[in-house]
């Protein structure tokens, strides 16, 4: 690591081809700015006299006939939102503007002794790189922590463009992006961040959009991380990947592109329209070292005591269980697809005579509620449930004479947290969640000394963006001192299975983990996304695919406009 002193913040410039750069990259900088862990010091643009421009016969001779039907398609048609152009003046008022002649050398670009120079003087840190083409030689190296580029695509499956394409042609289930720090190889950077997302296959435009939206905070998240920490990653050489380099289609591939992509927006509104994932809890005889042995575990539907909703427009999920005395107390999503929403129920289950009460419910409020989260703490039992849509963590402390939920402490205003989890470690409480506009891919997580003091956002926040291995999947447990944490893979379907973390590190400042184990569903069930343990039991959750005439006539009058 370096030994530079950064606590006091970053400089930076940032490489544009004009001052109208695209909207995702006016947002990048603009996060960076509002983090304020860095300031631009310089825009660099091309000096475009020094590009030369080949005559217009030998453009029409050595235009690309063979892929002309996606390049017209590109130029005019695909419009993504994030391609829509802003001026960097309103952001940069007053910046320094310098452009650089660029000699090229085949499909490189390389720049002057003088005008790196003149970008050396500047003082910067990093480069941001949002212009220019493939870059060699000596400006690499120019800065402290070098040049910062994205590619929006998995470096070890997918090099080359276009991005976030190839994976939707080859049937790929994962989608990625990366922030690096360019080296002489192309696509084999220093890896400043890397994200897996779940590929979005009737769209294109769609996929892309999300690859971009999901990683543009990147640059600022690397700046707070380095401030914060006063490290960086001075390693020289990148990654190493052996991944194919794609360029843009030929005329009958993007034909068959555009055909594929048809069939799967049919089968996308299909799906809306007749299928809907009918979840369902259950209690096993199981403890934690039965999914840590090394050998797969097997969840039987023979052992299961099952937790079941009436009919297809409601579902179960999301279960979690606490033993109080000789009885387990189980809560869950009680799920309505008529009416679009979802409140908390309990039931105790005696393990005694195997025997459920009646389910009832315990908390309903105006937005909708799931994953209730349960603790106890000093003798009290808490329930902090999911309330995305009310934009805040809210606690709940448990009336167990009246069964129901009381609002003990509002734990973060103004944030939309998905599936929060707690943990008390090392003295210390830690908060998990994904964020609202990445359900399934942003762990994030904020810590605080007591349950009742203000909690503060990880400086590695988001800690992890990996649609296999983020999202909460229940209650962190500890196994033989070693703390554990059940994780979501939404890869193939959402809520797939559960991927079972071992935390390395977990303080204030630091987060490490590893995957170890893998829970796979029931036989005759498509996902598992949730496990709590309670005694010598494991509650969980799992879904069927099925029909629902409450989802139907939702989706028939959304479709049709009756409904919005």
């Amino acid at each position: 690591m370096t030994v530079k002193d950064y606590t006091g913040g970053l400089k930076f410039a940032i490489m544009v081809n004009s001052m109208e750069v695209q909207k995702w990259q006016y947002e990048s900088i603009e996060a960076i700015l509002k983090e304020g862990y860095a300031n631009p010091v310089l825009i660099i643009m091309p000096d475009k006299t020094s590009l030369s421009r080949p005559s217009f016969w030998k453009r029409l001779v050595g235009y690309s006939w063979q892929t002309i039907l996606f390049r017209k398609y590109y130029q005019h048609l695909f419009k993504p939102n994030v391609f829509k152009r802003k001026n960097i003046n309103e952001l940069l008022e007053k910046l320094p503007v310098i452009t650089c002649k660029i000699r090229k050398k085949k499909v490189s670009e390389y720049f002057s002794e003088e005008d790196i120079a003149l970008i050396q003087s500047y003082e910067p840190d990093f480069v941001l790189k949002f212009g220019f083409g493939i870059l060699r030689g000596d400006i690499l190296t120019c800065t402290p922590m070098g040049i910062w580029s994205f590619h929006h695509g998995d470096e070890q499956k997918y090099r080359g463009v276009p991005p976030a394409f190839w994976e939707l042609f080859n049937r790929d289930f994962k989608s990625g992006a990366i922030l690096q720090r360019l080296t002489e190889k192309l696509d084999s950077g220093v890896i400043l961040r890397k994200g897996q997302f779940s590929t979005i296959n009737h769209s294109w435009k769609a996929n892309l959009e999300q690859s971009i939206n999901l990683s543009k905070n990147w640059p600022a998240d690397v700046c707070r991380e380095i401030v914060c920490q006063n490290t960086f990653p001075d390693q020289v050489e990148g990654v190493s990947s052996n991944a194919p380099i794609y360029s843009v289609p030929g005329n009958t591939s993007f034909v068959y592109f555009l055909l594929k992509q048809f069939v799967n927006k049919l089968r996308f509104h299909f799906d809306e329209m007749l299928k809907v994932e009918i979840w369902q809890t259950g209690l096993v005889k199981a403890r934690t070292a039965d999914i840590l042995s090394g050998l797969q575990y097997i969840i039987e539907d023979e052992d299961v005591e099952w937790v079941k909703s009436k009919n297809n427009n409601t579902y179960y999920a999301d279960g979690f269980a606490v033993k109080i005395s000789e009885r387990i107390l189980l809560l869950f999503e009680d799920y309505s697809y008529k009416n679009r929403k979802g409140h908390i129920t309990a039931v105790w289950f005696s393990e005694r005579n195997n025997i459920f009460s009646k389910p009832v419910t315990i908390l309903s409020e105006p937005w909708h509620l799931s994953y209730p989260f349960i603790l106890k703490h000093e003798g009290e039992i808490y329930c902090m449930p999911e309330c995305k849509e009310h934009n805040s963590i809210e606690l709940y402390k448990l009336d167990t004479q009246a069964m129901k939920l009381v609002p003990y402490r509002t734990m973060i205003e103004g944030i939309a947290a998905v599936d929060p989890t707690l943990i008390f470690h090392q003295n210390h409480w830690y908060l998990f969640f994904t964020s609202g506009n990445a359900t399934n891919i942003e762990l994030h997580i904020w810590h605080a000394e007591k349950l009742d003091d203000k909690f503060e956002p990880h400086v590695l926040n988001p800690v992890k963006s990996d649609i296999s291995n983020s999202r909460p999947a229940g209650s962190l447990f500890y196994l033989d001192g070693k703390l554990y944490r059940p994780a979501q893979d939404a890869s193939r379907t959402y809520g797939g299975r559960i991927i079972i973390n071992e935390i390395k590190i977990l303080s204030e400042d630091y987060f490490l983990e590893m995957a170890v184990s893998v829970l796979e569903p029931p036989a005759l069930f498509s996902g598992l996304h949730n496990l709590s343990f309670a005694g010598d039991s494991m509650y969980f959750d799992c879904k069927k695919t099925g029909f629902s005439s409450a989802n139907f006539m939702y989706q028939l009058k959304r479709k049709t406009g009756l409904i919005k």
